[in-house]
């Protein structure tokens, strides 16, 4: 098939979920497929840009500088438009995917996530897929629910409004919708009753299970630390969990492990046992030297690639209900649920204090994901997507 892709970023190197998914699906698409690309670039390198050419038929990228000043924000509360399409609005980006549509004949085009349907949405002699990955009128619904100021509340309200509004008028004009966690398809098919709803979950490596050199009770939790979500997460357990874990274990250590943490996320630092890595070259081989690996999620919306992450290195893991959404694993066998601070705390210490229930649950959970959740598994569901997608006949 002949496929076109809209991208809001260079999908290299797969330092967060939507470049994972990207990539994975550019590596599975390259020899059957011919694909054309059209990304946002913003000061990639060149060499990852290389990385990305040698996957695709043809790379178009184009400049695009993002300005999230506290006055923009401001600014785009007086217009109907959430403000991640306004973000994302380019009148060159536009040009270069018209460009492409005119000078090829498309089997698919896949538009991307929710800020950049803006682009394809118009689209209508060839079958096209919005694949916003999760429903984010949930995720600012949810935002709602914790204490903010009155100017972040209204922030939040106007954003949930606006996002709701726009996927309920945007997505049910397209042909397909991908998502990877099935309560978001419950929020997309209430707004867009009939549009064709498609799971592509996602996946990670399996690397070799080995032996290495393990920290004696220490926890970890990963993550792009400047996504609120995550760091919401990372405080939420450092502040109401970790002290209840050192009440029992004085000497547990907690590692919070991600790039770009944000000035609540550095300031954990100060507390007694715990450490804030930054970005680390490889997530994988940091989290083999924990012990136990810690899921507080309150926030966001979609599946957490982070759990996938943590068991395929065979570590048990505890979760909230909400971080545990989306993947569909075998609570008491597979990993730990809890959502209370002290029944975290003491599923968390269960493990520290039990090398064989450490060592089960995490047999059972690399197996789970060896079994549904690997980049081969995600690459399938997609062939299987677009191939059903390109079958619509349009005119």
């Amino acid at each position: 098939m002949r496929i076109l892709i809209i991208a809001s970023e260079v999908p290299y190197p797969p330092t967060d979920s939507n470049r994972a998914v990207t990539l994975n699906l550019l590596r599975r698409l390259r020899d059957n497929h011919d694909v054309t690309m059209v990304a946002m670039s913003s000061g990639d390198a060149p060499e990852d840009i290389a990385v990305v050419r040698d996957l695709v038929e043809e790379l178009v990228l184009v400049e695009h500088t993002f300005t999230k000043t506290p006055w923009r924000r401001l600014g785009s509360m007086f217009t109907i438009w959430p403000f991640g399409v306004l973000l994302y609005r380019s009148r060159s980006f536009a040009e270069a995917v018209e460009r492409a549509l005119r000078r090829r004949k498309f089997d698919v085009v896949v538009g991307g996530h929710i800020n950049m349907a803006q682009y394809t949405v118009e689209v209508e002699r060839t079958p096209k897929i919005i694949a916003p990955l999760d429903a984010v009128s949930l995720y600012y619904k949810r935002q709602l629910g914790l204490p903010l100021n009155p100017a972040a509340f209204l922030y939040c309200l106007l954003q949930y409004w606006k996002v709701r509004r726009y996927e309920r008028e945007t997505y049910r004009r397209y042909d397909a919708c991908v998502l990877v966690a099935r309560r978001d398809a419950e929020v997309i098919r209430e707004l867009c009753p009939g549009l064709p709803i498609y799971f592509a979950p996602s996946g990670t490596d399996l690397p070799p299970d080995r032996e290495v050199a393990v920290e004696p009770y220490s926890i970890g939790f990963s993550g792009v630390m400047d996504y609120p979500p995550n760091a919401d997460a990372a405080v939420y357990f450092a502040h109401d969990i970790f002290p209840l874990v050192r009440e029992e274990i004085p000497e547990a250590k907690f590692y919070v492990v991600g790039k770009n943490p944000r000035g609540e996320v550095r300031a954990l630092a100060r507390r007694e046992g715990v450490e804030v890595t930054g970005e680390v070259p490889d997530v994988k081989e940091n989290l083999r030297r924990i012990q136990v690996y810690v899921c507080p999620m309150r926030l966001g919306a979609g599946m957490k690639m982070k759990i996938l992450e943590a068991m395929a290195v065979s570590l048990p893991v505890v979760s909230t209900t909400r971080g545990a959404e989306g993947v569909d694993f075998v609570a008491g066998r597979e990993f730990l649920v809890a959502d209370e601070p002290r029944e975290f705390a003491a599923a968390v210490v269960r493990l520290l204090r039990d090398e064989d229930l450490r060592a089960e649950f995490g047999r059972w959970g690399r197996q789970a994901v060896a079994r549904s959740y690997t980049w081969e598994a995600h690459g399938r569901a997609w062939e299987e997507i677009l191939a059903a997608v390109a079958a619509v006949k349009k005119y």
